[in-house]
Protein backbone atom coordinates (compact mmCIF):
# COMPACT_ATOMS: atom_id res chain seq x y z
CA UNK A 1 0.00 0.00 0.00
CA UNK A 2 1.41 3.37 -1.01
CA UNK A 3 1.83 5.81 1.85
CA UNK A 4 1.28 9.55 1.58
CA UNK A 5 5.04 10.04 1.71
CA UNK A 6 5.60 7.67 -1.23
CA UNK A 7 2.81 9.26 -3.25
CA UNK A 8 3.92 12.86 -2.72
CA UNK A 9 7.51 11.87 -3.58
CA UNK A 10 6.28 10.42 -6.87
CA UNK A 11 4.28 13.52 -7.78
CA UNK A 12 7.29 15.27 -9.29
CA UNK A 13 7.21 18.43 -11.35
CA UNK A 14 6.89 16.24 -14.44
CA UNK A 15 3.90 14.39 -12.99
CA UNK A 16 2.20 17.69 -12.15
CA UNK A 17 2.80 18.91 -15.72
CA UNK A 18 -0.08 16.75 -16.97
CA UNK A 19 -2.89 19.03 -18.22
CA UNK A 20 -5.32 18.30 -15.42
CA UNK A 21 -7.53 21.42 -14.93
CA UNK A 22 -7.56 21.30 -11.15
CA UNK A 23 -5.54 22.07 -8.03
CA UNK A 24 -2.90 19.70 -6.69
CA UNK A 25 -3.34 18.91 -3.02
CA UNK A 26 -0.81 18.29 -0.28
CA UNK A 27 -0.71 15.43 2.26
CA UNK A 28 -2.34 14.09 4.28
CA UNK A 29 -4.38 12.82 1.34
CA UNK A 30 -8.00 11.85 1.90
CA UNK A 31 -8.84 8.20 1.19
CA UNK A 32 -7.63 4.95 2.71
CA UNK A 33 -7.68 3.00 -0.57
CA UNK A 34 -7.63 5.83 -3.09
CA UNK A 35 -5.58 8.90 -2.24
CA UNK A 36 -7.17 12.17 -3.40
CA UNK A 37 -4.26 14.13 -4.89
CA UNK A 38 -5.95 16.84 -7.01
CA UNK A 39 -9.39 18.38 -7.36
CA UNK A 40 -11.23 20.41 -9.98
CA UNK A 41 -13.90 21.86 -7.70
CA UNK A 42 -17.36 20.57 -8.43
CA UNK A 43 -16.28 18.67 -11.55
CA UNK A 44 -13.67 15.96 -10.96
CA UNK A 45 -11.00 14.51 -8.69
CA UNK A 46 -7.63 12.92 -9.43
CA UNK A 47 -6.85 9.88 -7.31
CA UNK A 48 -4.05 7.34 -6.83
CA UNK A 49 -4.97 3.75 -5.96
CA UNK A 50 -2.78 2.98 -2.97
CA UNK A 51 -2.50 -0.73 -3.83
CA UNK A 52 -1.94 -0.72 -7.60
CA UNK A 53 -0.58 2.81 -8.03
CA UNK A 54 -3.06 3.46 -10.85
CA UNK A 55 -3.83 7.15 -11.40
CA UNK A 56 -7.36 8.01 -12.52
CA UNK A 57 -9.94 10.78 -12.51
CA UNK A 58 -13.48 10.60 -11.14
CA UNK A 59 -16.32 12.70 -12.53
CA UNK A 60 -18.16 13.91 -9.43
CA UNK A 61 -21.61 14.20 -11.00
CA UNK A 62 -21.79 10.66 -12.37
CA UNK A 63 -18.98 8.84 -10.59
CA UNK A 64 -17.39 7.83 -13.91
CA UNK A 65 -13.73 6.82 -13.60
CA UNK A 66 -11.19 7.46 -16.35
CA UNK A 67 -7.59 6.14 -16.30
CA UNK A 68 -4.82 8.73 -16.55
CA UNK A 69 -1.70 6.62 -15.94
CA UNK A 70 -0.92 3.06 -14.78
CA UNK A 71 1.37 4.36 -12.03
CA UNK A 72 2.78 7.61 -10.58
CA UNK A 73 6.05 6.91 -12.42
CA UNK A 74 4.13 6.61 -15.68
CA UNK A 75 2.29 9.82 -14.83
CA UNK A 76 5.65 11.59 -14.61
CA UNK A 77 6.68 10.11 -17.95
CA UNK A 78 3.46 11.28 -19.58
CA UNK A 79 3.72 14.70 -17.95
CA UNK A 80 7.26 15.08 -19.29
CA UNK A 81 6.08 14.15 -22.81
CA UNK A 82 3.28 16.70 -22.59
CA UNK A 83 5.59 19.42 -21.22
CA UNK A 84 8.03 18.82 -24.08
CA UNK A 85 5.25 19.01 -26.69
CA UNK A 86 3.85 22.11 -25.03
CA UNK A 87 7.25 23.84 -25.12
CA UNK A 88 7.63 22.98 -28.81
CA UNK A 89 4.17 24.36 -29.59
CA UNK A 90 5.25 27.96 -28.99
CA UNK A 91 5.21 29.68 -32.37
CA UNK A 92 4.34 26.45 -34.22
CA UNK A 93 2.19 26.62 -37.34
CA UNK A 94 -0.88 24.45 -37.93
CA UNK A 95 1.05 21.59 -39.54
CA UNK A 96 3.68 21.60 -36.79
CA UNK A 97 0.97 21.53 -34.12
CA UNK A 98 -0.61 18.47 -35.73
CA UNK A 99 2.78 16.77 -35.76
CA UNK A 100 3.13 17.51 -32.04
CA UNK A 101 -0.37 16.14 -31.45
CA UNK A 102 0.52 12.88 -33.19
CA UNK A 103 3.84 12.69 -31.36
CA UNK A 104 2.19 13.10 -27.96
CA UNK A 105 -0.32 10.35 -28.73
CA UNK A 106 2.54 8.10 -29.85
CA UNK A 107 4.32 8.72 -26.53
CA UNK A 108 1.10 7.91 -24.66
CA UNK A 109 0.71 4.62 -26.57
CA UNK A 110 4.20 3.56 -25.52
CA UNK A 111 3.14 3.88 -21.87
CA UNK A 112 -0.31 2.31 -22.27
CA UNK A 113 -2.05 2.01 -25.68
CA UNK A 114 -5.57 2.27 -24.26
CA UNK A 115 -4.84 5.73 -22.85
CA UNK A 116 -4.72 7.10 -26.40
CA UNK A 117 -8.17 5.82 -27.39
CA UNK A 118 -10.76 8.30 -28.70
CA UNK A 119 -12.45 10.51 -26.08
CA UNK A 120 -9.87 9.71 -23.39
CA UNK A 121 -8.06 12.26 -21.21
CA UNK A 122 -4.93 12.05 -23.35
CA UNK A 123 -6.67 12.10 -26.73
CA UNK A 124 -8.47 15.29 -25.69
CA UNK A 125 -5.23 16.80 -24.36
CA UNK A 126 -3.46 16.01 -27.63
CA UNK A 127 -6.36 17.47 -29.63
CA UNK A 128 -6.19 20.68 -27.62
CA UNK A 129 -2.46 20.89 -28.28
CA UNK A 130 -3.03 20.31 -31.99
CA UNK A 131 -5.58 23.12 -31.99
CA UNK A 132 -3.08 25.48 -30.34
CA UNK A 133 -5.00 25.57 -27.06
CA UNK A 134 -2.72 25.72 -24.03
CA UNK A 135 -2.83 27.13 -20.54
CA UNK A 136 -0.44 29.92 -21.44
CA UNK A 137 0.80 31.78 -24.46
CA UNK A 138 -1.22 33.73 -27.03
CA UNK A 139 -4.84 32.74 -27.43
CA UNK A 140 -5.87 30.76 -30.47
CA UNK A 141 -9.42 30.76 -31.79
CA UNK A 142 -11.77 28.88 -29.45
CA UNK A 143 -12.49 25.26 -30.23
CA UNK A 144 -15.75 24.79 -32.07
CA UNK A 145 -17.34 21.45 -31.21
CA UNK A 146 -19.30 21.54 -34.47
CA UNK A 147 -19.58 23.91 -37.40
CA UNK A 148 -23.30 23.24 -37.93
CA UNK A 149 -25.90 26.00 -38.09
CA UNK A 150 -27.29 27.92 -35.16
CA UNK A 151 -26.00 30.65 -32.85
CA UNK A 152 -22.46 30.52 -31.52
CA UNK A 153 -22.63 29.28 -27.93
CA UNK A 154 -19.73 29.89 -25.54
CA UNK A 155 -19.52 27.38 -22.67
CA UNK A 156 -17.28 28.72 -19.92
CA UNK A 157 -15.18 25.57 -19.58
CA UNK A 158 -11.84 24.57 -21.11
CA UNK A 159 -12.16 21.66 -23.53
CA UNK A 160 -10.91 19.05 -21.06
CA UNK A 161 -13.29 20.22 -18.37
CA UNK A 162 -16.13 20.33 -20.90
CA UNK A 163 -15.32 16.77 -21.90
CA UNK A 164 -15.46 15.74 -18.24
CA UNK A 165 -18.74 17.53 -17.61
CA UNK A 166 -20.33 15.96 -20.69
CA UNK A 167 -19.09 12.52 -19.65
CA UNK A 168 -20.94 12.94 -16.36
CA UNK A 169 -24.15 13.06 -18.45
CA UNK A 170 -23.13 10.13 -20.62
CA UNK A 171 -22.27 12.44 -23.52
CA UNK A 172 -19.15 12.77 -25.65
CA UNK A 173 -17.79 15.83 -27.43
CA UNK A 174 -18.63 14.32 -30.80
CA UNK A 175 -22.10 13.32 -29.63
CA UNK A 176 -22.78 16.76 -28.20
CA UNK A 177 -21.80 18.23 -31.55
CA UNK A 178 -25.06 16.82 -32.92
CA UNK A 179 -27.01 18.70 -30.25
CA UNK A 180 -25.32 22.08 -29.97
CA UNK A 181 -22.66 24.12 -31.84
CA UNK A 182 -20.56 25.21 -28.87
CA UNK A 183 -17.26 26.91 -28.19
CA UNK A 184 -15.03 25.95 -25.26
CA UNK A 185 -12.86 28.41 -23.36
CA UNK A 186 -9.41 29.26 -24.64
CA UNK A 187 -7.75 31.48 -22.09
CA UNK A 188 -10.15 33.75 -20.23
CA UNK A 189 -13.80 34.33 -20.96
CA UNK A 190 -13.20 37.84 -22.31
CA UNK A 191 -10.62 36.57 -24.80
CA UNK A 192 -12.88 33.72 -25.90
CA UNK A 193 -15.85 36.02 -26.48
CA UNK A 194 -13.65 38.46 -28.39
CA UNK A 195 -12.31 35.65 -30.61
CA UNK A 196 -15.84 34.79 -31.72
CA UNK A 197 -16.22 38.34 -33.04
CA UNK A 198 -13.35 37.97 -35.52
CA UNK A 199 -14.96 38.32 -38.97
CA UNK A 200 -15.58 34.92 -40.53
CA UNK A 201 -14.35 33.01 -37.47
CA UNK A 202 -17.62 31.16 -36.92
CA UNK A 203 -20.58 30.38 -39.13
CA UNK A 204 -22.91 31.52 -36.34
CA UNK A 205 -21.10 34.85 -36.01
CA UNK A 206 -20.15 36.40 -32.65
CA UNK A 207 -21.35 34.63 -29.51
CA UNK A 208 -25.08 34.99 -28.88
CA UNK A 209 -25.33 32.49 -26.01
CA UNK A 210 -23.15 32.25 -22.88
CA UNK A 211 -23.41 29.21 -20.60
CA UNK A 212 -21.91 29.49 -17.11
CA UNK A 213 -21.35 26.15 -15.35
CA UNK A 214 -20.89 25.87 -11.58
CA UNK A 215 -17.69 27.57 -10.47
CA UNK A 216 -17.59 30.02 -13.37
CA UNK A 217 -18.90 33.58 -13.18
CA UNK A 218 -18.81 36.53 -15.52
CA UNK A 219 -18.09 40.22 -15.07
CA UNK A 220 -20.49 43.00 -16.04
CA UNK A 221 -18.20 43.80 -18.96
CA UNK A 222 -18.27 40.20 -20.23
CA UNK A 223 -22.05 40.03 -19.90
CA UNK A 224 -22.30 43.24 -21.92
CA UNK A 225 -20.72 41.55 -24.97
CA UNK A 226 -22.74 43.22 -27.76
CA UNK A 227 -24.08 40.15 -29.57
CA UNK A 228 -25.22 38.19 -26.48
CA UNK A 229 -28.92 37.37 -26.46
CA UNK A 230 -29.08 34.59 -23.84
CA UNK A 231 -27.13 33.88 -20.63
CA UNK A 232 -27.63 30.46 -19.02
CA UNK A 233 -26.52 29.44 -15.52
CA UNK A 234 -26.00 25.68 -15.32
CA UNK A 235 -26.50 23.49 -12.24
CA UNK A 236 -25.28 25.42 -9.25
CA UNK A 237 -23.57 28.37 -10.96
CA UNK A 238 -23.37 31.39 -8.66
CA UNK A 239 -25.83 33.91 -10.09
CA UNK A 240 -26.00 36.22 -7.07
CA UNK A 241 -23.76 38.86 -8.64
CA UNK A 242 -24.55 38.45 -12.33
CA UNK A 243 -25.33 41.81 -13.93
CA UNK A 244 -27.22 40.62 -17.00
CA UNK A 245 -27.99 43.65 -19.21
CA UNK A 246 -31.47 44.66 -20.26
CA UNK A 247 -32.51 42.89 -23.44
CA UNK A 248 -30.48 39.78 -22.65
CA UNK A 249 -32.54 36.81 -21.51
CA UNK A 250 -31.35 34.98 -18.39
CA UNK A 251 -32.26 31.35 -17.66
CA UNK A 252 -31.09 29.10 -14.79
CA UNK A 253 -30.97 25.36 -15.48
CA UNK A 254 -30.71 23.08 -12.48
CA UNK A 255 -31.19 19.35 -12.97
CA UNK A 256 -29.42 16.04 -13.52
CA UNK A 257 -28.51 16.78 -17.16
CA UNK A 258 -27.85 20.53 -17.55
CA UNK A 259 -25.87 20.27 -20.79
CA UNK A 260 -28.60 18.29 -22.55
CA UNK A 261 -31.11 20.83 -21.23
CA UNK A 262 -28.92 23.67 -22.57
CA UNK A 263 -29.01 22.16 -26.06
CA UNK A 264 -32.79 21.88 -25.85
CA UNK A 265 -33.18 25.45 -24.63
CA UNK A 266 -31.05 26.89 -27.43
CA UNK A 267 -33.01 24.86 -30.00
CA UNK A 268 -36.30 26.23 -28.59
CA UNK A 269 -35.10 29.83 -28.64
CA UNK A 270 -33.70 29.41 -32.15
CA UNK A 271 -37.03 28.07 -33.41
CA UNK A 272 -38.73 31.10 -31.84
CA UNK A 273 -36.47 33.45 -33.81
CA UNK A 274 -34.55 34.68 -30.78
CA UNK A 275 -31.16 34.74 -32.51
CA UNK A 276 -29.84 36.83 -35.35
CA UNK A 277 -28.87 34.95 -38.49
CA UNK A 278 -25.33 35.35 -39.77
CA UNK A 279 -24.05 34.48 -43.21
CA UNK A 280 -20.52 33.12 -43.35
Amino acid sequence: MLTDAEIVASLTASARAVPYPGKWLEPPFDGERQALVARDAGISELRVDRESGRVFSIELAGGVAQPIAPSPAALAELGAAYADALARSAGADEHELRVLEAGLLAAVRVVAPELADTETFWSIAAEELGNGITADGPAAPPTLVTASGGPTVVIALPMLALHQALAAEGLTLSGYADLLPSVSLNGGLSATLAATAVPGAFRGGPAQVLALPAGFGATAEELAFPSLRLVVALGGADVSELAVPDGVEFVAIDGPAPFAALAGLVAERRAAGRFEQHRG
